[in-house]
């Protein structure tokens, strides 16, 4: 199984801590929480029907936010569940998948249940986690992948490619092979390019996440765009009711609801500067990032990680992705920034 952020709640019991007394730096979420539209429309929910199987108003929606079709949208139970759906649907043993990394986990969970070979595209420190796009081009011509996982701003490294780059890797797939665009922290970068204006390549496959962009991570709610044939092939597999009525509703008060993510746009750019400069301050380099979140190296994230959290601050320890130098924070209101940057300069004093 991948390996994501957030509390766990076994660990925070050994050490005796309340869970709603932690501050969790290792979730991805809109600082700001919930809208109150959004908490409204939840709660005001009809849980007593089953939901609509195939969340027609919310896919309405998000098909006329994005300018497609509504057959061109599914609704899903968090970009996970389509993930493990877009795999059943396109891999499986003798195909292969391309995977830009370090990255979600996810993809490569979902490609090895499949019994498919993985490719990974690694990017490192060294080169400051860029990828070399002509090399990974290459890599697609040459071994002809079904399915390509790109996380684009990327996760864990806050890394995000131009549009001209993703449309050279798109150019470099083959035929029946799909590029995977996950651009579930697009909403946070500052001058975000529209994922969707690739669709008409019929090679794009784009994931959203409603859970980062409007701190919906309960109730599980993400979406796929996709040629037609793609998101009827991967609806036919997924479980009827998969999406339940809370999270309808309450996605489709998020899709009217733009000044409630303008201004958790407004909200990151500002902590993230903040922490940008206090962890130089304390010698510390994190990675340049356009999301809500930032990665650093601290030497031993794992010693830094259970330090933090006997001060009721949990981070995120990077070493799933193959990181064990390095710390994920997740961008938070500014005064909770402030608490976390006192804590790490006590944690890494000498």
């Amino acid at each position: 199984m991948a390996v994501h952020g957030g509390l766990d709640e076994a660990e925070l019991h050994t050490f005796g801590l309340d869970p709603t007394a932690v501050l969790d730096f290792s979730s991805n979420l809109n600082p700001l929480g919930p809208s109150e539209a959004v908490l409204r429309a939840a709660a005001a929910a009809d849980i007593t029907s089953y939901p609509d199987p195939r969340s027609t108003q919310l896919r309405e929606a998000l098909a006329a936010q994005s300018d497609v079709h509504p057959d061109q949208v599914l609704v899903g139970n968090g970009a996970t569940e389509l993930i493990h759906l877009l795999v059943q649907a396109y891999l499986g043993p003798d195909l292969c998948c391309v995977i830009l990394e370090p990255t979600f986990g996810e993809y490569r969970a979902a490609a090895e249940m499949a019994g498919s070979t993985v490719v990974p595209i690694r990017a490192t420190a060294e080169n400051k986690f860029r990828w070399n796009i002509a090399t990974a081009a290459q890599t697609f011509r040459d071994r002809c992948p079904s399915l390509v996982f790109l996380c684009n701003p990327n996760n864990p490294t806050g890394r995000y490619l131009d549009l001209p780059e993703v449309e050279e890797l798109a150019d470099a797939i083959p035929k029946q092979g799909l590029l995977v665009l996950d651009d579930a922290y697009a909403h946070f970068a500052e001058q975000a390019w529209d994922a969707c204006s690739l669709l008409e390549r019929n090679n794009i496959v784009v994931l959203r996440s409603l859970t980062k962009a409007h701190a919906l991570a309960g109730v599980r709610l993400g979406c796929l765009i996709a040629p037609k044939s793609v998101v009827a092939a991967v609806e036919r597999r997924q479980h009827s009711w998969s999406v339940n009525a809370v999270a309808q509703t309450a996605g489709l008060a998020a899709v009217k609801d733009e000044v409630h993510v303008n201004r958790a746009r407004c909200a990151v750019r500002e902590s993230r500067d903040y922490l940008s400069h206090e962890l130089r301050r304390l010698g510390l380099t994190p990675e340049p990032s356009v999301a809500n979140f930032l990665l650093v190296d601290v030497c031993n994230a794992s010693v830094v990680r259970k330090a933090l959290l006997q001060q009721q601050i949990v981070v995120r320890d990077c070493a799933s992705f193959g990181l064990p130098q390095h710390i994920r924070i997740a961008v938070r209101q500014r005064h909770e920034c402030e608490q976390l940057i006192t804590a790490l300069a006590e944690v890494m004093s000498p």
